[in-house]
């Protein structure tokens, strides 16, 4: 129960800073990726919330709560789902000015679509729902849906085996290997985004050696669970449970953190703040109106006097 509590104080305690620089842009101007980590984070909260009502229902009728118990997967399945998002999407030049990402993929390629869709997940997602599928600026955003999507069938299929075992992060079970191998999977697509931004040539020394950091930090969070998952086969049985869920809210809570600092720290903070459309007004930002007319679309949404920054 105690990493279920820490877990729920440390991601509620960044959701609310999150949360209260939002509030502190209602009626300017915000990006959507500040909304998406909140999101994340409070999910990460909510998962540990719904399983300790679930332990607490338990130990009042020795059942517990299904629904409660179901929803911690699906909140911890989500959250997982949006920083992996968000790493990829970063790491692909997201947020960042069009004179800064290059172009590393022939843009008719399937390979350079892809790569250009996941640049800007909220954007290709518009243009997927928008087209009905149709269009192929959508690829990046029926990817960003598709991993959402898979994580949460991963969480279902990991219930419909009936032990004690956290199936969703273990690799006991086939919804446990199926995402390792998906973590894995990501961790490649991730280096490779950044590597393309890195040899663009037009990124600053500055800013490369930022992303090579950053590299490494995201291959970490992708490769770290399937390390994790591996390094506690080792351990008795009746120790891996308990090992898998320090373990992977470790690595879950470094990473939420790393993110909340990546979009609330100043200008001064690395290159990436100098560089980064997040914070930015896009009134004043010649570079989005650049990506607005490249695309087509509006680079933004408005609700009443708040503009969300998508690109």
């Amino acid at each position: 129960g105690v990493l279920l509590v820490l877990t729920l104080a440390f991601s509620g305690a960044l959701a609310l800073l999150l949360l209260f620089k939002l509030l502190r842009t209602i009626g300017g101007e915000v990006h959507v990726a500040i909304i998406v980590v909140i999101v994340a984070c409070g999910c990460n909260a909510a998962s540990s919330l719904c399983e300790l009502i679930h332990r607490s229902v338990f130990a009042a009728n020795g059942v517990g709560s299904y629904s409660m118990d179901a929803l911690s997967s699906h909140f911890e399945a989500l959250s997982d789902s949006m920083v992996a998002l968000i790493l990829l999407s970063i790491g692909g030049g997201w947020t960042l000015p069009s004179d800064v990402k290059g172009d590393g993929f022939k843009s008719e390629s399937g390979v350079g679509k892809l790569m250009k869709g996941v640049r800007n997940p909220a954007g290709s997602l518009i243009d997927f729902i928008s087209s009905g599928g149709a269009s192929g600026n959508g690829t990046g955003g029926f990817v960003a849906l598709s991993l959402i999507l898979v994580h949460a069938g991963l969480a279902q299929w990991g219930r419909t085996f009936d032990d004690d075992f956290d199936t969703y992060h273990a690799l006991e079970h086939p919804p446990g290997r199926a995402l390792m191998f998906l973590r894995v999977l990501l961790g490649l697509v991730f280096i490779t985004g950044v590597g393309v931004i890195r040899s663009s040539g037009r990124c600053p020394p500055s800013l490369m050696s930022f992303l090579t950091k950053f590299g490494l930090v995201g291959l970490s969070y992708f490769a770290s669970l399937p390390g994790v998952s591996m390094f506690c086969r080792t351990l008795p049985y009746y120790q891996r449970h308990q090992a898998l869920h320090w373990g992977g809210a470790i690595v879950q809570g470094c990473s939420l953190a790393s993110l909340t600092w990546l979009f609330i720290g100043n200008a001064d903070a690395s290159a990436y703040h100098r560089l980064s459309r997040v914070g930015k007004d896009a009134a004043t930002d010649m570079t989005a109106d650049l990506a607005s007319s490249s695309s087509g679309r509006s680079t933004s949404w408005k609700f009443g006097k708040t503009k969300i920054n998508i690109d």
